[in-house]
């Protein structure tokens, strides 16, 4: 298995000459987070400035509810639940669909990169509800195993992680015609590729934080270089991690 330094100068020497696709190809992604650091920094601001010693006695005065209105408050919040859940998923949908082209491109440097039609392909047909449905089972996956205690989930989280790429494969295996990948071959694969590898890539994920912080210094703006360097190195590692199960 490469080092993580390996796989980081892979992306780097992919990259060379070629930022401003990476950039453009990972442009939504990277404004998306962005606007992430922008809100929270924003909240965090408002939350020092207005702090004030709460005063419990004036919910003795809340007015009374009739069924009805409950009734409009409870559906404007169902409302606004579903918005965030939408919101959710067309921003994994854009990721996803991103980082597909970004393992294409690392197993083809020579690929021409498409900014907008390789940002996109995570919408197209073949991937959109199978992404909305993988994340739908690794999150409930997760879940059960976190009712044991937290670890258990967290160790499910880095064995699942691999199962989008893993999906992809599989479906560009699959004869036409014949039917598509089951989501449980794509999570039980992900799970057999990361046996003894869960924790080189926790460390792996780790190795950003640094870059996450001098991101955050800059109010978001090294996520436009972030992002396409993170997503190039976890592709190149899946990539190897495939090289290598193949070659055992």
């Amino acid at each position: 298995m490469k080092t993580r330094g390996e796989l980081k100068q892979e992306v780097k020497q992919l990259f060379k000459g070629h930022w401003i696709s990476a950039i453009l190809l990972c442009i939504v992604v990277s404004l998306l987070s962005v606007f992430g650091i922008l809100t929270q920094a924003s909240n965090g601001v408002n939350n020092s400035t207005s702090h004030t010693p709460t005063d419990y006695s004036q919910f003795s005065h809340l007015p009374a509810f009739s069924w009805q209105e409950l009734t409009v408050i409870a559906g404007a919040m169902v409302v606004g639940l579903a918005i965030q859940l939408v919101f959710y998923f067309v921003v994994k949908i854009f990721a996803i669909g991103t980082v597909y082209s970004m393992l294409d491109w690392v197993r083809n440097p020579q690929r021409e990169i498409h900014p907008v039609s390789d940002s996109t392909i995570g919408f197209t047909k073949a991937y959109a509800w199978p992404i909305i449905c993988l994340q739908i089972c690794q999150s409930v996956l997760v879940f059960l195993w976190s009712l044991l205690l937290i670890v258990p989930g967290i160790i499910k989280a880095f064995a699942y992680s691999q199962t989008y790429f893993v999906y992809k494969d599989l479906l560009a295996a699959t004869p036409a015609g014949q039917p598509r990948p089951r989501y449980r071959d794509a999570i039980t694969r992900s799970r057999q590729l990361m046996v003894g590898h869960k924790f080189e890539y926790f460390v792996l994920q780790l190795s950003f934080i640094g870059w996450a912080i001098l991101s955050g210094l800059t109010m978001g703006i090294g996520q436009l270089w972030l992002t396409p360097y993170r997503f190039g190195v976890f592709a190149a590692y899946y990539d190897n991690l495939v090289a290598l199960d193949s070659a055992a």
